[in-house]
């Protein structure tokens, strides 16, 4: 189906509280609609700074998107900015009390579902995305990730870890809000139980736990269930559509990662906006055939 050709806010303000998973300190935020189109804006608001979702102001990207200003920094905005990005609510003033916002249940469902409650609403004017027109890829070993031309946005990632209970994933899909909501908005952030020792000792995840993450052991996760049999790539899928959003706009093209991460992402990014001949600016966006390179490794849904 065809992407949503409008500008989009929200039809009424949201709050919502909670504790951060790296300094599991309380914060708070508020998103509040916009009368016309402006982008998705922060608001640190001990200090008023407001803080643009953009790429150049990312930083500070071990195992969180943040941003930075003026001595400001917002951490682990890439869940909001997901859930955001993938129901295409592009212009919003977002307001924080503290250097984090809420880790919730590890995904962006918590903020899917608030979002739908609040409900969506039109802004005038036509929306503009960026598409791709020729490929732009970063390297980094064996770890990459590129974007290439496609009528549409599609996201193909695979993952790779040296434990059983992980291994290598694969999934790719044609993002539509709703198939962000069903197959990505609901996987959990996670991380190996060999890692929970040495994070905590540099001062992350200290707001972690079963009800907020997915820890895997060797010969499987310790919570009690997986969303998903593949919900790791999935959350690496949904991190992705949040670190898109500091595009500015919406992106047309085929994203492929191969263990990639936040860093990985960003930097992807920032060499689409430093290189103006690789994309170019339309108002179509059109969905095209697609078929698939390679076999997942796991069912897809129907």
């Amino acid at each position: 189906m065809p992407r949503c050709t409008t500008p989009q806010t929200l039809s009424r303000e949201i709050q919502i509280s909670g504790r951060g998973l790296h300094g599991n300190r309380p914060c708070s935020v508020r998103l509040v609609p916009v009368a016309n189109p402006s982008g998705l804006v922060f608001v640190h608001t001990p200090t008023g700074t407001e803080i643009p979702a953009r790429a150049e102001l990312a930083g500070d990207l071990v195992l969180a998107t943040t941003l930075l200003k003026e001595g400001v920094r917002l951490q682990t905005v890439e869940h909001l900015l997901s859930a955001l990005a993938g129901l295409e609510v592009e212009h919003l003033r977002i307001e924080v009390d503290a250097e984090e916002l809420p880790i919730l249940d590890g995904s962006a469902a918590p903020w899917v579902d608030a979002i739908l409650q609040a409900g969506i609403q039109a802004l005038e004017g036509r929306r503009r995305f960026m598409k791709i027109t020729r490929p732009v890829e970063i390297r980094d070993g064996n770890r990459w990730i590129r974007t290439l031309p496609f009528d549409g946005l599609r996201l193909r990632y695979v993952i790779d870890f040296p434990i059983p209970a992980l291994g290598r994933q694969s999934r790719e899909l044609s993002l539509t809000p709703d198939k962000y909501r069903r197959e990505l908005g609901s996987a959990r952030t996670f991380c190996l139980a060999q890692e929970v020792d040495q994070l905590r000792a540099r001062g992350l995840a200290l707001g972690g736990s079963l009800e907020n993450a997915v820890v895997f052991a060797a010969d499987g996760p310790l919570n009690d269930s997986l969303r998903y049999e593949d919900e790791a790539v999935r959350h690496k899928m949904l991190d992705l559509v949040g670190d898109l959003a500091l595009l500015g706009a919406p992106l047309l093209g085929l994203v492929e990662a191969h263990a990639a991460g936040h860093a990985m992402h960003v930097a992807l990014v920032k060499a689409i906006l430093a290189d103006p001949s690789c994309w170019e600016w339309t108002e179509e966006a059109e969905s095209a055939e697609v078929r698939f390179f390679f076999q997942p490794l796991v069912a897809q849904p129907a």
